[in-house]
């Protein structure tokens, strides 16, 4: 379906069922026509929703066997080019999340002139403040004495999407208000010179706290509504180390609603139980993951 007939249902759908509210308030002997409008809009919203994100999804499974290819190409010597500048987003997380991200990241690579890194960290989490320190520290370090540049960062504080065995009935509260701290940090560009060239994140990254859903269904709903560009913000999913036989909550909630745009784990079997991509150990080994998702399109 065309784009402009997507917008269109969207559009009526919305300014339908407007309509008809203000017409039950202010005329009631109406009430029942605009009833039916009110239904008819919903409908009409429903079928924009739906047609919108099967789209997405179908972009996105067209795009991974491309890239597919792409990865098998340059195993054969064809290059994958670079962008002049990045900036990607890097969703922490309590416990061992954010370790195992700070380990994938550093893999001895030196060269981030013209890159900006931003992390989301859930709040009340100074254990991921502090190794995010330790980490830009070390980072700064290696890269000094090469004589190269360590790029920029900056982080965004959002709130927890949901506590370690938090019920999960009262998670809906929590997860709406951890969406709204995560839209800012997705659509405010970072304050320098790559925030002025590139409007949003190339990629990011997440390994399996609960916020990195809630961050990739931000994402999904910006693209449903044509906010962000499909080829900005490709959600990469990495399953977290520790899960050598099962997918997290996160990593099922991801699989089977398909709006990462990479799905891989680290452990054969997970990679065979649920037919995904093993990306095997990528915590302890020094490669990154362009050969998975190039993105040398500017956001």
């Amino acid at each position: 379906m065309a784009r402009s007939t997507i917008l269109f249902l969207g559009l009526a759908g919305a300014v339908a069922i407007g309509s008809a509210a203000f017409t039950i308030i202010s005329s009631p002997l109406l009430g029942r026509r605009s009833l039916l409008t009110i239904v008819a809009s919903g409908i009409a919203l429903i079928i924009f929703a739906s047609t919108r994100h099967i789209q997405l999804l179908s972009h996105r499974s067209s795009k991974r066997n491309a890239k597919q290819q792409t990865a098998s190409n340059s195993q054969h010597g064809v290059g994958i080019p670079q962008p002049p500048m990045d900036y990607n987003l890097f969703v922490l997380g309590s416990g061992g999340h954010t370790k195992e991200m700070l380990m994938m990241m550093d893999d001895g690579f030196y060269h981030f002139a013209n890159s900006h890194r931003r992390y989301l960290i859930s709040s009340g989490d100074s254990m991921s403040e502090n190794h995010l320190e330790d980490y830009e520290q070390s980072l700064k370090t290696l890269c000094k004495s090469h004589d190269s540049s360590s790029g920029t960062y900056d982080k965004r504080i959002v709130t927890r999407a949901r506590r370690v065995h938090q019920p999960l009935w009262s998670t809906p509260f929590t997860a709406l208000l951890s969406i709204l701290d995560i839209f800012p940090a997705l659509l405010v560009s970072p304050d320098n010179e790559v925030g002025r060239k590139l409007r949003y994140p190339s990629r990011v990254f997440s390994n399996g706290p609960a916020t990195g859903f809630f961050v990739a269904l931000a994402i999904h709903l910006l693209k449903m509504l044509y906010i962000v560009p499909e080829t900005c913000m490709k959600v990469i999913y990495i399953e977290s180390w520790a899960r050598i036989s099962t997918l997290s909550l996160t990593g099922k909630l991801l699989l089977h609603t398909g709006i990462a745009d990479v799905f891989v784990v680290q452990h054969e079997e997970v990679a065979i139980r649920y037919g995904v991509q093993n990306a095997g150990e990528i915590v302890f080994n020094s490669r990154r993951l362009d050969d998975i998702e190039p993105s040398p399109v500017k956001c």
